[in-house]
């Protein structure tokens, strides 16, 4: 049930950040920034609620997923950020696990998270 919670704080506070850094930097900072902060909210919630990382990252996606299906109406959509931070908490706590650094594990998805926002992006400023 910790994950649960977790999660949805996560969430909340990476709304937050994300509101905040689009304010000041526009949609590169959210690009750019968000998914460092984000991979620390999931992970370090996480952590701090002794819960796990997988499954937090899975309840965050979920928000993530209804709040992009609300705005968009897109269940494609939805459905690729569901999955997307579910990748990135399997691989963060795969990472953690094989390389036992919590902080290489985080960089890395971070790496990764950015590089999948950079690629959807490329998509969407196309197609617009």
């Amino acid at each position: 049930m910790a994950f649960i919670i977790a999660g949805l704080l996560a969430s909340f506070m990476a709304w937050v950040f994300d509101r905040y850094i689009f304010s000041k930097e526009g949609l590169k900072g959210v690009v750019f920034l968000g998914p460092f902060a984000e991979e620390l909210f999931k992970t370090g919630l996480a952590l701090i609620f002794s819960t796990s990382i997988i499954l937090t990252h899975i309840v965050f996606g979920l928000a993530e997923a209804i709040m992009d299906y609300k705005n968009t109406q897109k269940s494609l959509g939805a459905i690729v950020s569901l999955a997307s931070h579910a990748l990135l908490g399997i691989i963060t706590y795969g990472l953690f696990i094989l390389l036992g650094s919590i902080y290489i594990a985080l960089l890395i998805a971070v790496i990764g998270h950015v590089s999948w926002n950079k690629f959807v992006m490329g998509i969407v400023l196309q197609k617009s």
